[in-house]
């Protein structure tokens, strides 16, 4: 009886961290940017996105952004929500991803969550990152 009580402790546990996969923090490279649907400049001025204890800063030429978010990963597609550290924003819904070691972050700065990912609709911006090569010193 305790051997089926640790299967099943072992088995349960397994399955409730499979659930919740955090959005995995780090320095991530912008490798495609959409905005409306359609490929946008503001990628070439995005130095960086960092997910670090909450917080996402986006990082460009001119300024940084910084937004605190919250997950859900209660069914797919995985929810997320950014609400501006800074000004009056709202906060803006959003839906993420990992395959094949990018991360995909779409959301939809005027209206509802969008649900899925191909980044399409008036207000809705996609990112595809990939983690940053750490810089080695000269």
């Amino acid at each position: 009886m305790l051997r089926i009580t640790a299967i099943l402790l072992l088995l349960t546990s397994s399955a409730l961290a499979q659930e919740k996969p955090p959005v995995p923090e780090g320095t991530y490279e912008l490798k495609e940017f959409f905005e409306n649907g359609k490929g946008s400049d503001e990628r070439s001025q995005i130095r960086s996105v960092v997910f670090k204890d909450g917080t996402m800063t986006v990082k460009s030429d001119q300024r940084e952004d910084v937004a605190k978010y919250t997950v859900d990963t209660g069914k797919p597609p995985f929810q997320i929500d950014f609400k501006p550290t800074t000004g009056e924003a709202k906060t803006t819904l959003g839906v993420w991803k990992v395959e094949k070691g990018e991360l995909t972050v779409v959301f939809n700065k005027n209206g509802p969550r969008p649900t899925d990912f191909r980044g399409l609709g008036e207000g809705v911006v996609k990112f595809v990152m990939a983690k940053a090569t750490p810089k080695k010193d000269k």
